[in-house]
């Protein structure tokens, strides 16, 4: 009960900010000179924070600033459902022109508020917009609300698994921790499972429902005779990857992800989309419908800049099965030192 009360305390102190930036701001989003454009990301994490960056970056670079009465309002409710769907609802009441929201969860809580279309959607950083339930039926114009439009970036899976057995060819089990409640984190493990099956590797899986469950399903799995630990795409994961990798690291058995920067976390490597490039991919959308296009004339595409950041210090512990072969380091975009 006294739980209960803290989050229902919590909730009432969001609203009450909101609602004081809602009618401090009210002025300026009703003024017909003034082009609003809210950003939704879920959380401050290094591969939202790149696409927010990225997709305002180029915006300001084509001249959609202040100067020119384009105004930007970021929101970013850390994590916290309940502030998002408050969030989300205030974007209407606001009544914004356009919002960009930035991850899948994000995407599946502005849709879920904006069934009506009272405000145009750009979404961006979403791993499989087609499974995400919110009426994306195909990647055509039609497919589709006619006011939702966006790009899916989904995590080269294969290209994770293919530099791991590159690097160790004897690697056969492999383990992953992911949360089921995670849409854009099942279509990277179903993609893991197939590519296990066709290459005569067995993927260990841990299934957890929040991030409070990451250690102990980590040290479940690494009582399973694995040889690597492998995470893809997953929001709940990612809220306590730097215990996953230590308790890995204990271990000496090392981490290969989907998320390049968690190599310099300690993973082996990371191996994944270049999130600001993301960003700025959704930048020339929203450009081009700020000049004028149809939000619902556009494909929705798979945008993945793939980026390689390796750790090879992580041999030193891991063994030296893990060392990395100088070809693969001279892909990388970064090497840790």
């Amino acid at each position: 009960m006294k739980s209960i009360s803290k989050g229902l305390l919590f909730l009432l102190i969001v609203a009450s900010i909101i609602l004081l930036s809602d009618l401090s701001s009210r002025k300026n989003v009703k003024n017909k000179d003034t082009v609003n454009i809210a950003v939704l990301k879920l959380a401050s994490r290094p591969v939202l924070d790149q696409a927010e960056k990225g997709f305002i970056d180029y915006l300001s670079e084509q001249g959609f600033d202040e100067t020119k009465g384009i105004h930007y309002d970021l929101f970013c409710p850390e994590g916290d459902m309940p502030t998002a769907h408050t969030i989300a609802t205030l974007i209407l009441n606001r009544k914004f022109d356009y919002v960009h929201t930035i991850s899948t969860p994000a995407l599946q809580t502005m849709a879920s508020a904006n069934t009506k279309g009272e405000v145009i959607h750009l979404f961006s950083t979403v791993t499989d917009p087609f499974t995400a339930g919110v009426g994306i039926n195909g990647s055509e114009p039609g497919q589709r609300p006619e006011w939702l439009t966006g790009i899916g970036t989904f995590q080269p899976v294969e290209s994770a698994l293919e530099m791991a057995k590159r690097i160790n060819p004897g690697m056969k089990r492999v383990g992953t921790v992911w949360c089921a409640s995670e849409v854009c984190s099942e279509m990277c493990v179903l993609k893991a499972r197939k590519y296990c099956e066709e290459h005569d590797m067995e993927l260990v899986e841990m299934v957890i429902d929040n991030s409070n469950m990451v250690v102990e399903a980590t040290n479940a799995v690494l009582m399973r005779n694995i040889d690597a630990i492998w995470i893809g795409g997953d929001n709940v994961v990612e809220l306590a990857i730097d215990q996953l990798i230590a308790a890995a690291k204990k271990q000496k058995i090392p981490i290969f992800t989907n998320t390049p920067n968690h190599a310099n976390k300690g993973a082996l490597f990371g191996i994944g989309a270049d999130y600001y490039n993301v960003g700025r991919e959704a930048g020339k959308m929203m450009a081009e419908i700020l000049n004028g296009a149809d939000p619902a004339s556009f494909r929705i595409d798979n945008v993945v800049p793939e980026e390689l950041v390796v750790n090879p210090a992580v041999a030193d512990w891991a063994g030296e099965e893990w060392q990395l072969p100088d070809a693969v380091v001279g892909m990388a975009k970064t090497v840790v030192k």
